[in-house]
């Protein structure tokens, strides 16, 4: 996952000389950008981040954390760690929060997960770590631009997902709001809002079942598959091809919950 931000540093006097570029735009983690492990209360564990320099120079590279969290309507949230009931910032320790990658190399950097032994822990608790480079001549760098020198530059940050599932237990729960018929791109989809107020992390995938007022099957429409934390939500679209007009009855599920399967019925309108 990828989160765009743009610096604009001005430095020197009054004759400025332009440099232009994506600075460290060849750094990016290696692997999976979701870590995630089962555990048991006062256990610890210990996973790796590999961070990739493609560019010929050094690049330097902060990692800090982050609660993640998203709802339907679209906003992604990197609130400070720890904030969220379900967070689990506060258990992870970086080995380091500043590197420095060699060109066209890599680099490892370790953390651990340190699980609490608190005997109420249930379902899945998780943060995130960013990985992001540090723009040379900022305040951070310890590579300094020349003098009178305007840099402005664009830089990518990347969230790795550290996820811990405190054994197979925590309820599992999905509950669904605001059906409705959007047109996008010529297009017509079914989308439905889908919340995860269990405890425990799903990657429900959501398929619709249409029936004419009649209650004859006119089709199965498959949708896709998503993470869901705790406490999070998001809009699925389900495309419902050459569907002809009119009234229906439909039933809309989530599967991939393992024994669950959870589902709402819903009327539509095709017009």
């Amino acid at each position: 996952m990828a989160h765009l931000k743009l610096f604009i540093r001005f430095l020197g006097g009054l004759t400025l000389t332009c440099w232009l570029g994506l600075l460290q735009a060849g750094v990016t983690p290696v692997g999976d950008m979701t870590h995630e492990r089962d555990a048991k209360p006062g256990e610890r564990y210990r996973q790796v981040i590999v961070v990739q320099n493609t560019d010929s120079q050094p690049a330097e590279v902060k990692l800090y954390q982050t609660d993640y969290s998203f709802t339907a309507d679209g906003s992604t949230h990197y609130d400070p760690p720890g904030d969220l009931p379900r967070s689990n910032a506060k258990w992870v320790a970086l080995s380091r929060d500043a590197i420095t990658v060699p060109a066209n190399a890599t680099e490892r950097i370790e953390y651990e997960v340190r699980v609490p032994g608190e005997k109420g822990l249930t379902g899945t608790y998780w943060s995130m770590i960013m990985v992001e480079p540090i723009t040379k001549g900022s305040q951070e760098s310890a590579e300094a631009l020349p003098e009178n020198t305007t840099a402005i530059s664009q830089v990518l940050r990347y969230g790795i997902q550290v996820v811990t599932n405190i054994g197979k237990g925590g309820q599992t729960e999905l509950t669904f709001a605001n059906p409705r018929l959007e047109l996008e791109e010529g297009k017509r989809l079914f989308a439905i809002d889908v919340a995860n107020t269990g405890q425990r992390s799903l990657r429900p995938a959501l398929w619709l079942e249409l029936y004419s007022d009649q209650g004859r099957p006119v089709g199965k429409f498959q949708g896709e598959a998503r993470r869901l934390y705790p406490g999070t939500s998001s809009c699925y679209k389900i495309d419902l091809g050459q569907t002809p007009k009119g009234k229906y009855l439909g039933m809309v599920a989530a599967d991939g919950t393992g024994d669950n399967l959870f589902g709402a019925n819903v009327e539509l309108e095709i017009k």
